[in-house]
């Protein structure tokens, strides 16, 4: 029996010591913080992206309320999917805002466009839509129309979705006005910690700059508005440039591995692999929407060596009693149902297609 972890993350020698060279460059420069790396890391990113702007940050949650606070969201609301991870709702309520919960489409994580269209009010002031698992929705589009119509911004969780695209001009991140990435261990490229906010907004970009800098102007000495210290260090930026020097093959081999589990699991009518019809995605998850309850799969593949990653989402925002007072008055059930027929088998570029091919086999069993 084989066992196959939830995650892990190698890297070679040769990386390594691209790393330990860089470092001893920081070690010898005038800046440990927000330096020429730092500089560096947000230019190729933008390049990565196709963004003309990108902002090192903290982390993906700072990239978020970093985001909400500069379009001014206070005692205003935000329309956003029930089925995201909780940090999503935590920026927006930290940013003074008021999340107004969207269900999904049936049978997908994809939040139901029809739905935001209904619930837009006077008081609407963003959308922000969740790229899950890295898949950008094919009626994003039909988003962008009516937030561009209403005169609303639209906000991207790109936190999975680094590197996935519709089209060369429809990246993640450069499709709303602004898009929030993590650089957290698990996901498709990381600094450890971290993450990255970018537009092609000129005026945006100068307020969430300063913003993470405490709200500095162009007198180091003195603030314009009350801000935050979300800098990150030289040696988050290297390890951030050095992954962006292999992310395209570590994709690449997210979406073999993703092809992998639709080939050998087609024949199964219990198994139904969820994949982006256009463009490319970066396949953070392997989402598989299932006909057997995913509590009985999770079982048996434990049983069996196997450990499922965490589902997107297991306990979506409306289940969870701390955010109830946001979910008054409304059904989410195809959220609810999607929460308990659904997957995430284990999906990162270390895995072996071998291994993929067993946790079919298992798979194939139930």
């Amino acid at each position: 029996m084989k066992n196959i972890p939830i995650f892990k993350l190698e890297f070679d020698k040769k990386f390594q010591n691209k790393y330990n060279n860089l470092s001893n460059k920081i070690f010898n420069s005038k800046s440990l913080s927000e330096g020429m790396f730092v500089s560096k890391f947000e230019k190729k990113f933008s390049k990565f992206v196709h963004s003309k702007y990108s902002i090192a940050v903290s982390n993906g949650t700072a990239a978020l309320e970093i985001a909400f606070r500069t379009i001014d969201i206070y005692n205003k609301e935000v329309i956003v999917p029930t089925n995201t991870f909780f940090a999503t709702i935590l920026a927006i309520i930290k940013a003074g805002g008021k999340p107004v919960l969207c269900d999904n489409e049936e049978d997908s994580p994809d939040v139901n466009i029809k739905e935001i269209e209904k619930k837009i009010t006077k008081k609407t002031k963003a959308v922000c839509v969740v790229h899950v698992g890295g898949i950008i929705s094919n009626k994003i589009l039909d988003l962008v129309k009516i937030c561009k119509k209403k005169n609303i911004f639209l906000i991207e969780d790109a936190a999975h979705a680094h590197g996935s695209y519709l089209n060369k001009k429809l990246y993640a991140g450069t499709i709303g006005d602004i898009g929030c990435f993590s650089f957290y261990p698990t996901k498709v490229m990381t600094t450890g910690e971290g993450g990255m906010i970018t537009t092609n907004n000129k005026k945006l970009h100068a307020q969430m700059n300063s913003y993470k800098n405490f709200g500095r102007g162009s007198n180091p000495n003195l603030i314009t508005f009350l801000g935050s210290n979300h800098k990150v260090s030289e040696f988050t930026a290297i390890l951030g440039i050095l992954e962006l020097e292999r992310i395209n093959k570590r994709i690449a081999k997210r979406k073999a591995i993703v092809m992998r589990y639709l080939n050998n699991l087609k024949n199964n009518d219990n198994f139904n692999v969820i994949v982006q019809s256009k463009g490319r995605s970066s396949y953070y998850k392997c989402v598989i929407k299932t006909k057997i309850r995913s509590k009985i799969i999770e079982k048996y593949c434990k049983h069996n060596g196997i450990h499922l990653t965490g589902k997107v989402w297991g306990v979506p925002i409306h289940q969870q009693s701390i955010f109830k007072k946001y979910s008054k008055n409304f059904s989410y059930t195809n959220s609810d149902k999607f929460s308990e027929y659904h997957i995430c088998p284990p999906n990162y570029p270390e895995l072996t297609f071998g291994d993929i091919d067993y946790v079919c086999a298992v798979l194939n069993k139930i």
